[in-house]
């Protein structure tokens, strides 16, 4: 893909998601799937949390030279950012905002910042393609997962 196919992807995944969130029912939003995954409220709390993760990447690779990444542990985040009180508006609000500015900084990349890495720890050197597509692709799976237990 290129860098405007892969801005594409990753707007109208988080457009889609953030239409979806907004049309669970409320009374959904607590309840767990009987597989014991997360609530559509927990799926939300961990978008808006990941993409300001990806947005932190994105701004590193455009601004530093092969950066190091730091890693989240996501499976940590819903105690230790207490999910279980936090505002499910809120997190909606904070992903679609967060995901404009990221979409907004993107999109003003030039051809030579798109080749631009930073450095995984366990991936080793990461193209700015390949944030953005697993940005997109992640938006995208937890968009089918909202769908499915909302």
């Amino acid at each position: 893909m290129n860098p405007q196919e892969l801005l594409e992807t990753y707007s109208q995944n988080a457009q889609a998601f953030i239409k979806a969130a907004k049309a669970t029912p409320t009374e959904k939003l607590t309840q767990s799937p009987p597989d014991g995954g997360w609530s559509p409220a927990f799926v939300i709390h961990h978008m808006a949390d990941s993409e300001i993760q990806f947005g932190a990447r994105f701004a590193k690779t455009l601004s530093e030279d092969n950066p190091n990444i730091v890693l989240f542990d996501e499976e940590k985040f819903p105690d230790g950012l207490h999910y279980d009180k936090r505002s499910v508006a809120l997190s909606i609000a904070s992903f679609e905002a967060t995901h404009n500015m990221n979409f907004e900084i993107l999109k003003n990349a030039s051809a030579d910042d798109w080749n631009r890495t930073s450095v995984h720890p366990e991936k080793g050197p990461v193209h700015l393609t390949s944030w953005v597509k697993s940005c997109g692709g992640h938006i995208g799976a937890h968009l089918e997962q909202l769908k499915s237990i909302s």
